[in-house]
């Protein structure tokens, strides 16, 4: 493919709406009551739910309400008002500026709160609420008077319809009791965007003309927006993840027919994002490893802690390896934790560090880890970086280098090697049908750079050679 066909595509598969409500989705047989439903679909809401339909395979119950919101009204449900924050809130920000400082993903200028906000009140046409069961839409002038939707409003209802639907299929309000781990939610989050998104794709190939796909990209791509330009890429790629990966996991699942989708909703829930990126392992059953998260060193102050997944570990790595290496790293990603910290003092605003184990899918994963985060602490910007080889992990520990430092950042083109690494999966599971889609994309992506994959006639040539390789017959 060339740059505008490879450009075209990716724009399919990224969503417009960036859903504010998942930690009310839910999993299981339910169905809704003691509500009032419309009794009849919005008129401009009506052919689009029947696509939905048509193109997940399951049915509405009733329609679902829908309000329609001028941008003013609409940011006001998106965006975090710093005046409305907490003491503790306040906090979680500050410490979110120093983790990413610390682990050479953002620069000492980094405003976590006003970049959040940035994403979502940038990226965020529409949204389907569970807890409201009703969908809010920004909308334009036309809409608001009762008009027709735009194409892009249109193409990003058909992506909150489908979760509408999810919701009265599977019951999405009780999936945060279902979780004992973020990296279920992360990976659950990824099934139910990457269910929604491939109905939005696929309505925008069948529906819209060249026109109104100009116009849809134009409102749905988050790179015309110049303040979501300057949000570290990191935090881009991660509210991006599930719109990109999701797709291709869910057409794995198609492969194998419409049970396993529902399966996946139900019976067999994804563990981790890894399970997501390469499908493979959720069909193998591939189970995160099990390791402790870091303890808070005596003297010192807990932060915050969370799981690190297989898209944290790839942007650790992207600039100190490269992104190909980087990718291949990622993909022997087994779990990890991290646990930040702040040496007590009076003032409160110690020393903020991180401890991170990580460990790989194999042992010799867990060393190929080792050895790439000792390259990485190397890494001239980073403070008091530290590695150790410890029994079945790798701890790593790190110190806030502060406010001025300036790294050398992951860019657009480091999320591009990840990102159009699924794409071409599910691009390639499509064309080629007796080929081991994630054997091909695997082997490019790990092998050259997005640079060369754009121009080069060497990857050409390997592409040839993976049909032959990565053969099923």
């Amino acid at each position: 493919m060339n740059r505008q066909q490879r450009a075209r595509k990716s724009a399919l598969l990224m969503s417009a709406a960036l859903l504010l409500a998942v930690a009310s989705w839910g999993l299981g047989e339910w169905k809704p009551f003691a509500y009032n439903w419309p009794d009849k679909w919005d008129t401009r809401l009506a052919p689009l739910a029947s696509f939905v339909e048509k193109q997940t395979g399951y049915s509405f119950d009733h329609p679902v309400n829908a309000r329609f919101l001028n941008d003013k009204d609409f940011n006001k449900l998106v965006v975090n008002d710093e005046a409305d924050l907490s003491t503790d809130d306040k906090q979680y920000y500050a410490d979110l500026n120093a983790l990413l400082r610390t682990l050479g993903l953002a620069n000492g200028s980094f405003d976590a709160l006003s970049a959040l906000n940035d994403l979502s009140s940038g990226n965020t046409l529409a949204y389907y609420s569970p807890t409201d069961r009703e969908m809010v839409i920004r909308s334009d002038a036309a809409a608001l008077k009762g008009g027709k939707l735009s194409a892009a409003l249109r193409a990003v209802v058909v992506h909150e319809l489908t979760h509408a639907l999810q919701d009265q299929e599977f019951g999405l309000a009780r999936i945060n009791r279902r979780h004992t781990t973020s990296e279920e939610s992360t990976a659950m989050t990824a099934l139910i965007e990457g269910h929604a998104n491939s109905a939005e794709s696929q309505y925008v190939e069948e529906n819209l003309d060249d026109q109104e796909l100009e116009q849809y990209q134009n409102d749905t791509t988050s790179s015309s927006d110049p303040k979501v330009k300057s949000v570290p890429e990191v935090l881009s790629a991660q509210q991006s993840a599930s719109y990109v990966f999701g797709p291709t996991f869910i057409a794995a699942l198609k492969k194998k027919g419409q049970q396993a989708v529902t399966d996946a909703f139900v019976q067999k829930p994804p563990h981790s994002l890894a399970q997501i990126i390469l499908p493979s392992k959720y069909f193998a059953g591939e189970e995160p490893t099990e390791i402790e998260p870091p303890e808070v060193p005596s003297k010192n102050k807990y932060a915050m802690s969370d799981q690190l997944n297989q898209l944290d570990i790839y942007f650790l790595f992207a600039r100190a390896l490269g992104a190909p290496k980087a990718l291949q790293l990622s993909d022997m990603w087994g779990n990890g934790y991290y646990t930040a910290y702040r040496a007590k003092d009076k003032s409160g605003k110690g020393k903020f560090c991180v401890a991170m184990n990580v460990a790989g899918s194999t042992s010799t994963g867990t060393q190929k880890i080792s050895a790439a985060f000792t390259t990485w602490a190397k890494t001239s910007t980073l403070a008091n970086a530290q590695v150790k080889l410890s029994g079945d992990h790798v701890a790593i520990t790190a110190c806030d280098p502060g406010i001025k430092v300036k790294h050398s950042l992951p860019t657009t083109d480091d999320t591009s090697q990840i990102f159009w690494r699924s794409s071409d999966m599910s691009f390639i599971m499509r064309s080629e049908v007796n080929t081991d889609a994630e054997c091909v994309s695997t082997a490019l992506y790990t092998e050259f750079t997005i640079d060369e994959i754009t121009n080069s006639d060497k990857m050409v040539t390997r592409y040839s050679e993976l049909l032959d390789e990565c053969s099923l017959k």
